[in-house]
This record gives C-alpha cells, sequence and structure tokens, in this order.
C-alpha cells in the first residue's frame, strides 16, 4: 500500500510533458448542495486545466442558485429533484460521465487550483493505479482523526492514508461502477475500502493546502455516524446489503416438526398422519387439517402445553445465528405454520421482530381448541407466506433485493419468491431456494 506521495519541483516539467501527450481526457465531477458561493470559482478553475474536457457538476437537489452558477460557468449540469446525498450524487456523476478518468473536487473549496486535478489524475495517467487520493493541509480533522482512523487502524490496519475521506480524488470509471459502494456520506471510504478488498492500488498525493467552506456540527454528526457505520459494514461486523431477514420454524430453526413433538405427548399421532394423508390427497385444506389439532388440543393446559413444547429441539446455533444477526442491525421475521404458544416456547419472542403465525385461543388457563389464523389468505395453505412477508416488508419500506428469506419445504416457496435471496437448509429438494447451506451460521456470510 503507497501512502504519501511526493510531487517534487524537478517532475512537474516531466509530469506536463506526459499529460499533453497522453490520450487520457478526465472529467471532473462536482458534487454540490446549496453551494451557489464557491462552485463558480471551482468550475472555471478546473476547465483551465489541459486535461480536462469536461466539468460535470451534480446539483443534489439545491434550494440555492447552485444550477443556474453551474450553467453559467461552463459545467454539464445533472439534476436530483430532491437530495439524495453525496454518494448518490458521485455515483450520478460517474454514469453521466464521457471519460473514462474521473477526478471529483469537492463544491466547498475556497482558493481551488486547477493544479489539484492534474495532481490527482497523473498517477492514473502514468499507469501507476486506477485509484489516487488526497491529502493536505491541515492534516487534522476531527471526523477523520475521531472516528476514520481510530476505527481503520484496528479493522483495516494496512490501509495508511492520511486523508482517507478527502472528496479530492481520481479514479477509473470502470473501477467505479464495479465497485459495491454505499450511497451517503459514507461513500468516501467505502470507495477505499471497496477498492482496497479488491486488490487495487491507492496511491495518495499531496495537494497542498485545502480550505472547505464551515458546516453545521449537526451535518458533521450525521456524517460521522455514517463513515463509522461504512467502516464496520464494509468489515463485516454490520449489515449492509440486506435490513431483513425471514425464517419458517419446524425444520429451519428447530431439529423437530414441533407438531409431531406435541402429538405424540398428547395422544393424537395416528389422527394427525391420517389428516395429512386427506390434505396430500387433496381432501381437506391445510386450514381445516390446523383446525383438527386445535380441537385436539382444547382442554389442555397452557403451562403444561408450553412445557412439552419447550421440549422442541432448536437446530445447533439457531440462538447464536439470530443474536449476531440482529447484533449487525438485521430485522428478523418467523413466518411458520406452527402455533404462536409452540413459537414462544422454543425461542424468546424478543428474539424476533415480527411473528406471522397461527394463534391458539385460550381461556382461563386452557386451550379452547379454536385457533385464529394470519389474513393472508392461501389456497389450500394455512396462509399465503409470500404475502406475509411483503407485508412486513412494506412496513419497514423494503425492496426484494434488501431481503433474506430461509426455509426448508415446499410450504416456504411463495415466501422464497418475495425475496431476492433464498435460502434453504434441505439440499435435497430446494422448493424454489436460490441457496443450499449446511448450517445456519452461514447466513451470517450470505447475509453480508
Amino acid at each position: 500500500m503507497d501512502t504519501e506521495q511526493k510531487i517534487e519541483p524537478g517532475d512537474i516539467i516531466l509530469d506536463f510533458i506526459r499529460n499533453l501527450l497522453s490520450p487520457d481526457r478526465a472529467s471532473v465531477i462536482i458534487p454540490c448542495y446549496n453551494e451557489e458561493s464557491t462552485l463558480g470559482a471551482v468550475i472555471v478553475e478546473c476547465l483551465k486545466s489541459r486535461i480536462v474536457s469536461e466539468v460535470v457538476v451534480v446539483d443534489d437537489g439545491s434550494a440555492d442558485s447552485s444550477a443556474k452558477v453551474a450553467r453559467e460557468s461552463g459545467a454539464r449540469l445533472v439534476r436530483h429533484a430532491k437530495n439524495k446525498g453525496k454518494g448518490a450524487a458521485i455515483m450520478s456523476g460517474a454514469r453521466a460521465a464521457k471519460n473514462d478518468l474521473l477526478v471529483f473536487i469537492d463544491a466547498d473549496l475556497e482558493g481551488f487550483s486547477n493544479e489539484v486535478v492534474e495532481k490527482l489524475a497523473t498517477p492514473i495517467i502514468n499507469h501507476e493505479c486506477n485509484i489516487c487520493k488526497s491529502t493536505y493541509y491541515p492534516l487534522e480533522g476531527r471526523i477523520t482523526d475521531f472516528t476514520a482512523k481510530p476505527l481503520l487502524k484496528h479493522i483495516f490496519s494496512e490501509l495508511a492514508l492520511g486523508q482517507p475521506l478527502s472528496g479530492q480524488f481520481a479514479i477509473r470509471k470502470g473501477l467505479l461502477l464495479d465497485l459495491d459502494v454505499d450511497t451517503d456520506w459514507g461513500i468516501d471510504i467505502s470507495i477505499i475500502l471497496s477498492a482496497l478488498k479488491a486488490g487495487e492500488k491507492i496511491v495518495e498525493v499531496n495537494i497542498g493546502e485545502i480550505k472547505h467552506k464551515h458546516r453545521e456540527h449537526a451535518s458533521k454528526v450525521r456524517t460521522a455516524e455514517e463513515v463509522s457505520r461504512t467502516i464496520l459494514q464494509q468489515a463485516g461486523f454490520l449489515a449492509r446489503k440486506h435490513r431483513l431477514i425471514a425464517f419458517d420454524l419446524d425444520g429451519t430453526l428447530t431439529e423437530d416438526r414441533s407438531i409431531d413433538v406435541i402429538a405424540r405427548k398428547f395422544g393424537f399421532s395416528g389422527r394427525l398422519r391420517s389428516w395429512r394423508a386427506a390434505f396430500l390427497r387433496g381432501e381437506i385444506s391445510e386450514r381445516r387439517l390446523t383446525m383438527y389439532v386445535a380441537k385436539a388440543l382444547k382442554g389442555i393446559n397452557v403451562a403444561v402445553f408450553e412445557g412439552v413444547a419447550g421440549k422442541v429441539r432448536k437446530k445447533r446455533f439457531a440462538e447464536e445465528t439470530i443474536f449476531y444477526l440482529r447484533r449487525m442491525g438485521y430485522k428478523i421475521a418467523l413466518i411458520s405454520y406452527a402455533y404462536d404458544l409452540i413459537v414462544s416456547s422454543v425461542f424468546r419472542p424478543q428474539f424476533f421482530d415480527f411473528i406471522v403465525c397461527p394463534k391458539l385461543e385460550t381461556a382461563e388457563n386452557e386451550i379452547t381448541g379454536k385457533v385464529v389464523v394470519p389474513i393472508f389468505r392461501g389456497g389450500r395453505r394455512l396462509f399465503h407466506k409470500g404475502r406475509a412477508l411483503k407485508a412486513i416488508m412494506r412496513q419497514l419500506a423494503l425492496k426484494p433485493a434488501q431481503v433474506v428469506a430461509v426455509g426448508n419445504s415446499e410450504g416456504d416457496r411463495e415466501m422464497y419468491r418475495a425475496a431476492r435471496t433464498s435460502v434453504t437448509l434441505n439440499r435435497k429438494r430446494r422448493n424454489g431456494a436460490k441457496e443450499s447451506i449446511d448450517s445456519l451460521p452461514d447466513l451470517l456470510i450470505i447475509s453480508n
């Protein structure tokens, strides 16, 4: 890993000749949000550079005259109708750029010189690297020194950069668009860490003194939070790609088929086999089967029932896996055909953020024989697991790409379809799942 690369006076003439003869031309991209006072001077200065063929300003929903200033100063304008954040602006600018060599410059710089553009671009033009970051004076910064560097020192010790959060950098467009980066204020460090994990050489050049316009305290706090989150996500300690993981119970989180354990204890295993056979022949629906089972439980003391249900064997590392997933920031849902009293007896309810399952009615500490089935109608099935999962997704405002569905049987097929990532613990019959795993801890890799 290269650290700071010093630019000696004797190299200036050589760099000038290389840049003059180089076929590379750069697109300068300036993410901008309400920076009308400094934007124009930055654009004009960038356009003075002999290697710059265009300046692209991404106006990220500004309420001031930034868009007008950009046009009048000679930049090409890309506009977001509303503020999406610096990361989104960077990626919009990259997609819009005409050149493969991209140089990113902040819009709020004071006393900016076009030499910065050329210093950043030169190592890429000379094929020394595909990404070049800037270091500058003053080196100190509260977010850099108190948030980014301490975390990087312990988690990514091989990354020795003076200004890892600098917004002034150059990169090949093809590389940037291939990286898996976050589109918020953590994007600068996200690009660096993604490039590092991809095996890219990162060069850092000194661009002299840089003066940013003062930012409000609240904005700095938000940036610090997003930077720290990005570093932890890139290290695999926090949820990143996915946000929700939905589990089935029987055969997924448990070794046993829970109702079989209940039926053996309370003496209706034979009737249960008969009801299942009728369901498989298409003579009764799964809803009817569930109601037959509920009637067989009528009069059983709730505490006795829970004691039996508590003996259902959990899958190895089931609790530990859910614990770590929750600690990483995932929401956890359980969508099961098992009764609620079984679920709460096998796992503590606080393990799950959402539970969708049939509920046994109780009165005076006894099971009444009646059952309340979730509202998501599913034909012959007890209820539609896919519709249940989509309802949770709507509540959390999540897209299928942010959801993982985990099951093991045909009954989980609709849940698999609702999520972009579907995982089964049944290698013999995937039932529509895209991936299969040997054990629950494998989810810690798949989910992130």
